[in-house]
């Protein structure tokens, strides 16, 4: 309903800036043992609140967040070990965003604010041979909360986003779950965490 409201807001300007395509580096918090790497490419557009430096930016973005977690696996030929869980998360958010820029002669900075929604894709793991102790897995949906900033240099971009979760993702199938002492473990994940991440990327409009 925000993005359908804001839709109608944006609709109401006459100027329009142009279509601009963006990709770089997402570093997320899964809510695991270690964060994860991943990147991020996706499109937007942005119209000006009437004369002022205030602006509405509408975008579509596919993330990829990663994650790991060192668990045991008990395995028929070498026994009990313990290895590297990999998470992988694809998902493709949709945001509407409120900036504020200032038109210099050959560039833009402006600093930006927002909300989207976002939807997990897809949710694979990459884990060594053998049987472990239950599952780790993520909801389906998330509402997110960002604060940016981004540069334009004439059709160039350079964009920096942190992004933090309202809902609760993790989902905890271990029976670490339940452990008393759960908050002694700081390597054990906690069930329900919410997912943030730090993205960095550049670019273009048309």
């Amino acid at each position: 309903m925000t993005i359908a409201l804001l839709g109608c807001l944006i609709f109401s300007t006459t100027s329009v800036y142009a279509l601009q395509v963006t990709a770089g580096w997402v570093n997320a918090d899964v809510g695991l043992q270690e964060g994860g790497d991943g990147f991020y490419a996706g499109v937007q557009d942005s119209w000006p609140l009437g004369t002022g430096p205030f602006d509405i930016t509408v975008a579509g973005e596919y993330i990829q967040k990663k994650g790991s977690q060192m668990r045991f696996y008990s395995d028929p030929h070498s026994g009990l070990t313990e290895g590297e869980a990999k998470l992988n998360l694809h998902c493709f958010q949709s945001a509407a965003f409120l900036g504020y820029g200032v038109p210099m002669t050959n560039w833009k900075p402006r600093l930006y604010t927002g909300l989207s929604v976002v939807l997990n894709l897809e949710e694979s793991w990459d884990e060594p041979q053998g049987e472990t102790d239950g599952e780790y897995s993520y909801e389906n949906m998330d509402f997110q909360i960002h604060l940016g900033f981004s540069l334009e240099i004439s059709r160039f971009l350079v964009d920096a986003r942190y992004s933090s979760g309202l809902m609760e993702q993790l989902i905890d199938g271990t029976s670490n779950a339940v452990l008393p002492n759960k908050a002694e473990e700081p390597d054990l994940p906690e069930n329900g965490s919410k997912i943030s991440s730090f993205q960095l990327g550049i670019g273009y409009a048309f």
